[in-house]
């Protein structure tokens, strides 16, 4: 699970740049009037898709605005060429001259999301250090989103306790049993360590519970914090 949040460890200047980041009011997005997402932050669409974007300060002169777009769809297609029903786009990559970097991606499902950012890592790494990227594996350790019950089916454990949110909430908290009662609800689970930066996560519908080290932001945002372990997001 831990590879999942390196991208984040900057092994070159531009590392960071893998996840997501500054969310725009899109649909999907959290109400006007919801707190400004961080610096990096993810759109949760209905049908199942997520937008991402970034912004970060201070890129530097390691690669030209056109570099980094080649780089980032080279690892598009090498990491599709491995999992054929991933569906992952590049939207924008523009750098201004102050060196601030802006990236926004679109990911046909979750699993794409999870699978292409823990891919990335290890081809970002390969591609400087001049090494073969064909072998390269790649896994959607550390990240979920869709219905509770699904999230069981794959192998989270729920074994925790979640804080209300809203007004919407029924309890105060709630255990893993609630939480399996709550089945048709949706959740997202995001691994977290203590070196990485806060992600906001922008839900279609009311945040109803969520657990340590994250920050409610509006009705349908929340900011992951830096932790150990998971951050854990409930919503209608």
């Amino acid at each position: 699970m831990r590879k999942f949040m390196e991208k984040f460890i900057v092994i070159t200047c531009i590392i960071v740049f893998a996840l997501c980041g500054c969310s725009e009011n899109k649909t999907g997005a959290s109400e006007a009037g919801d707190s400004a997402a961080a610096a990096s932050a993810i759109i949760l669409k209905k049908d199942g898709s997520i937008e991402s974007s970034l912004a970060v300060e201070g890129f530097g002169a390691d690669y030209s605005e056109e570099g980094l777009e080649s780089l980032i769809n080279t690892s598009i297609t090498a990491y599709q060429n491995q999992a054929a029903q991933a569906q992952v786009g590049l939207k924008s990559c523009k750098k201004d001259n102050q060196d601030k970097l802006s990236v926004k991606m679109v990911f046909g499902d979750w699993s794409s999301y999870a699978g292409w950012n823990n891919y990335f890592l290890d081809y970002m790494y390969a591609s400087e250090m001049g090494m073969e990227t064909g072998t390269i594996e790649s896994s959607t350790d550390g990240f979920f989103a869709g219905t509770i019950s699904d999230a069981y089916t794959a192998g989270y454990d729920l074994e925790t306790t979640l804080t209300a949110a809203s007004e919407n909430s029924a309890k105060q908290s709630v255990t893993k049993a609630d939480l399996l009662n709550m089945g048709e609800s949706h959740i997202v689970v995001l691994a977290r360590y203590g070196d990485d930066e806060p992600i906001t996560v922008n839900c279609y519908n009311d945040i109803l519970y969520v657990s340590d080290g994250v920050s409610v932001t509006g009705k349908k945002s929340a900011t992951v914090d830096a932790m150990d372990g998971y951050g854990i997001i409930v919503f209608q």
